[in-house]
């Protein structure tokens, strides 16, 4: 889901999960695990396609909180490195590998957080690369995601993990209850309030 996309969501409502999405998610299950099972192998095509899928997630993801390019970078790197170090204790149980990926990123984040200051915030509207943008959509694409990232921080950590990992990265609330450590139903609680906060703050954007 784009950041305009969100936006719009925010500023309208909810969605429903349709049961094509519900079959898409579960066909990639299966892809998933099957690619996870090589990859503990160290198959050189399944370790590639991880690093090809998630780099951009954890980056998205990093950078979203962050708003440094450089921290992000490096947090997609060291995340990923460390799921190539844990590949042979990873125990596929019927949930999308997505969900042990960000777990692990968030844990990393909030050591990182603990850890030490945070340094000087680029530019919220310097955006995330795309060499297929033009640059009108790169501009567009940038200002939507400098106002998300700025409404984002007005939300509590976990509402905010919500917002991004069920919408920017496309997750279950199975999958994002993993993440978090909570249950499904707290997840749909959390969804609600972060969706009307987000709106709230939005909304707040488009009078100023």
């Amino acid at each position: 889901m784009s950041v305009q996309t969100l936006s719009l969501l925010a500023r309208e409502g909810s969605i429903r999960t349709t049961a094509q999405e519900r079959i898409r998610q579960s066909a990639e299950v299966r892809r998933e695990e099957e690619l996870i099972r090589r990859a503990q192998e160290f198959d050189q095509e399944a370790l590639g396609w991880l690093y090809q899928l998630f780099y951009p997630k954890l980056y998205n993801y990093a950078y979203l909180q962050m708003g440094d390019v450089h921290q992000a970078e490096d947090l997609a790197s060291e995340v990923l490195l460390r799921v190539v170090e844990s590949l042979k204790d990873y125990r596929f149980r019927g949930a999308p590998v997505s969900a042990w990926v960000f777990r692990i990123a968030r844990n990393y984040l909030i050591d990182l957080h603990r850890r030490r200051q945070r340094r000087p915030q680029v530019s919220l509207y310097e955006g995330i690369p795309d060499e297929d943008d033009s640059p009108h959509a790169a501009a567009e694409r940038s200002i939507a995601q400098g106002e998300l990232r700025v409404a984002l921080t007005k939300l509590t950590e976990e509402q905010r993990q919500v917002i991004i990992l069920k919408f920017v990265q496309g997750m279950d609330n199975a999958s994002v209850a993993r993440v978090l450590g909570r249950s499904q139903g707290a997840v749909k609680s959390l969804q609600h309030r972060a969706l009307a906060s987000l709106r709230k703050v939005l909304s707040s954007q488009e009078v100023d």
